[in-house]
């Protein structure tokens, strides 16, 4: 059976009232069954902001006007809107927006629903950044940032056969197959761990997947759930989260390989160190941070101008 909602008519829920923001939402995509474009009705009154002025790295949203008058604040400026207005908002600081009503709008997305919502929230009134899973920090909390490369672009295969690699063969230094394979969408790396090597430090990331696969030796895996030694054939997979927390260590005497597969490899991303307390966020070809998880901001709003202190 056909779903559809009328978006000038679908009843909206009060999302917050906090000093001069207030506003009330329906979630499009819950309610048609979408699960990568993201979509909501979004509703702010007269003498109100719908939000914090934001951008996201990672993230192109639009904004359909569906009625009222409402007062977009982008770089530029603000101007008034019309009911039937399409306006795009690129990723990063030049697609920055809010608005103040009276007005009732639909905000698309591609990125936040479905594919690893890869993306940061970045407010420029008060200077703090967020990501997954709904933590913010001030910037000047950072402990310390440095210039993030971009992703390095992978030219594609050539016509023909396609490429391939031995991996019993192939000397492991840690980087990226990438460039071997000419892969675009996801990366793989091969490790040697000799005796008492490590693949790294314990962690685990937002908005990034990782699956490994042992080739040879009897790697050591440290998890949420305890460690075990592996063996060759031995495949994991490594979710976003907590409970995708890894490290392989090599106890053996002999040595280990390994390869380690990561997807998505675009976009922003978000790595936490338990035993340091630490949460590294990156945008590439931008910043990364450094922050201590105690630091992380409790309020949602702590910060914004016009937010009140109730």
């Amino acid at each position: 059976m056909l779903t559809r909602v009328n978006v000038a008519q679908c009843e909206t829920q009060l999302l917050w009232e906090r000093g001069k923001f207030r506003a009330a939402t329906f979630d499009l995509t819950e309610a048609l069954g979408g699960c990568v474009i993201g979509a909501s009705v979004w509703e702010a009154d007269a003498g109100y902001t719908q939000g914090p002025y934001h951008f996201h790295d990672g993230v192109e949203e639009w904004m359909y006007v569906v009625s009222g008058e409402p007062i977009l604040r982008d770089p530029s400026g603000q101007r008034a809107l019309k009911a039937g207005t399409l306006v795009a908002f690129q990723a990063g600081p030049n697609g920055a927006h809010t608005f103040d009503g009276p007005g009732r709008v639909v905000m698309f997305s591609v990125g936040a629903r479905g594919w690893g919502e890869a993306f940061t929230s970045a407010y420029p009134d008060a200077d703090k950044i967020g990501s997954k899973p709904g933590v913010q920090f001030l910037r000047a909390a950072a402990l310390e940032t440095w210039a993030e490369p971009p992703v390095p672009t992978v030219p594609p295969a050539p016509a023909g056969r396609c490429p391939q690699v031995d991996l019993r063969s192939l000397p492991a230094d840690g980087s990226s197959l990438a460039g071997h394979l000419h892969t675009q969408t996801w990366a793989a790396t091969l490790y040697q761990l000799g005796p008492g090597e490590t693949t790294g430090d314990y962690h685990y990331d937002w908005c990034r997947e990782h699956w490994a696969l042992v080739l040879g030796g009897a790697p050591t895996l440290r998890h949420p759930g305890g460690r075990d030694v592996m063996a060759p054939g031995d495949v994991v997979c490594f979710p976003e989260g907590e409970t995708g927390a890894h490290q392989f260590l090599n106890h053996s005497d002999q040595p280990a390989r390994l390869v380690i597969c990561s997807a998505p490899v675009k976009g922003p991303s978000a790595t936490v160190y338990p035993d340091e307390n630490s949460y590294v966020l990156r945008v590439p070809g931008q910043t990364g941070y450094r922050f201590r998880l105690t630091d992380k901001l409790r309020d949602y709003w702590e910060g914004v101008p016009g937010a009140g202190n109730a």
